[in-house]
């Protein structure tokens, strides 16, 4: 009957666990294209091997709680130590149970942010850590329960041979370990005194011995796929990947954060496209004011040291940008993007110390260029933009 129990409750934990097992597939599916999602892997592990010591730990709970129940009942002291025990599994549970309680407030305070934790969809990766608590909880409370038992059964010679009985009893774990009993040790003792130490000729444990055959099999699967079937990528091949990656995700921001140009961020172009782009954009739209050679008609001369609005890149983009409607130039930010007026500063810049056809007299304050061109604003004029 009792194992009957069992099989259904790990049964019903093995049917939660499997759709995690599945999204960790999928997961790194959705990301990467192959493999899982070694992160959902690990707790999902984690969960099974707490599951596991929580299975050791209450069997062996068990055991003890039935011998200090049958010697209680002879000496009617089991109310006692029952309601102590029910006592402390109250606290430890009624503590789960706030932290039950809290995880999900918190969880909702970061949803609208967070849709994902390494890989793991936030409820899931909330649920697998919240449960993996649960387990911890339960440990601990079980340790402390076995630790009470043990002290009542120190306490009591008589408890104390039961308490061996049930010893020789957990079979399990001596053979999960290959370790000989205490009676058997006389057996295996080596012909060895290290200043009283002696040494005993302990088998290798089976999990040690059943590891070392996973990882020669793990080795294998590994030189098959990386270098036999070449389905994996070697550190090269991911390195060259991700490289390749990271240069379509920089070319994808830079177009994407090209518009974000402001008088603040402008900075100089010196990519001979970006400058022919900018003279194209300038003899289109800026010549008939300032001729195609920038010599100047009804605007000023481009070609000189003398600016009316300062000289600097900050200081034309900004010009080009909101325009000075006193002195009859427009604003140009409703017909040309950022990008486009970033290059048409830059071309101007490229204007100075040229010779034009028709030069026009200078006009404006003598500019002085005191700071790099490229990240500041004139220090000699009003930095207004524009010339």
């Amino acid at each position: 009957m009792h194992l009957h129990k069992k099989a259904v409750v790990f049964s019903a934990i093995g049917a939660m666990l499997l759709p995690q097992l599945s999204l960790a597939a999928t997961t790194a599916s959705d990301d990467k294209g192959i493999g899982y999602n070694m992160t959902l892997l690990c707790l999902v592990g984690l969960v099974l091997i707490l599951l596991f010591v929580i299975g050791m730990l209450s069997n062996t709970l068990r055991q003890l709680t039935f011998v200090v129940r049958e010697k209680n009942k002879k000496e009617k002291q089991g109310s006692s130590i029952a309601a102590k025990t029910m006592l402390l599994l109250l606290f430890i549970f009624t503590s789960a149970t706030s932290f039950a309680a809290i995880e999900p407030a918190a969880e909702a305070a970061v949803a609208p942010k967070v849709t994902s934790i390494s890989g793991i969809p936030v409820n899931d990766f909330y649920a697998l850590v919240g449960l993996i608590t649960l387990e911890l909880v339960i440990v601990f409370a079980l340790t402390i329960i076995i630790n009470i038992l043990l002290r009542v059964i120190r306490d009591v010679p008589e408890l104390q041979a039961k308490a061996r009985a049930i010893a020789k009893k957990s079979w399990f774990w001596d053979k999960f370990n290959s370790a000989a009993s205490i009676e058997k040790e006389k057996d295996i003792l080596l012909d060895h005194n290290y200043d009283g130490i002696m040494e005993l000729d302990n088998a290798l444990p089976p999990w040690w011995i059943y590891g070392f055959y996973i990882t020669i099999l793990v080795g294998i699967v590994y030189i098959y796929r990386f270098h036999v079937s070449h389905d994996g990528q070697s550190q090269l091949e991911e390195y060259t990947t991700e490289m390749v990656q990271g240069e379509a995700d920089k070319a994808a921001y830079l177009a994407k954060s090209a518009n974000n140009v402001d008088e603040a961020t402008v900075t100089l172009l010196s990519d001979p496209a970006a400058i022919a782009a900018g003279r194209e954009t300038f003899v289109k739209n800026c010549a008939p004011c300032h001729l195609a050679d920038g010599g100047g008609t009804v605007g000023p001369n481009l070609t000189d040291e003398y600016w009316l609005h300062g000289g600097g890149l900050k200081d034309i983009f900004k010009s080009v940008k909101y325009g000075w409607q006193d002195k009859g130039m427009k604003s140009w930010k409703d017909d040309l993007s950022p990008k486009q007026m970033q290059e048409v500063a830059s071309f101007i810049k490229t204007l100075k110390g040229t010779h034009p056809l028709t030069p026009k007299a200078p006009q404006g304050e003598l500019y002085i260029e005191t700071t790099p061109k490229e990240t500041k604003d004139s220090a000699a004029v009003q930095p207004v933009a524009g010339k």
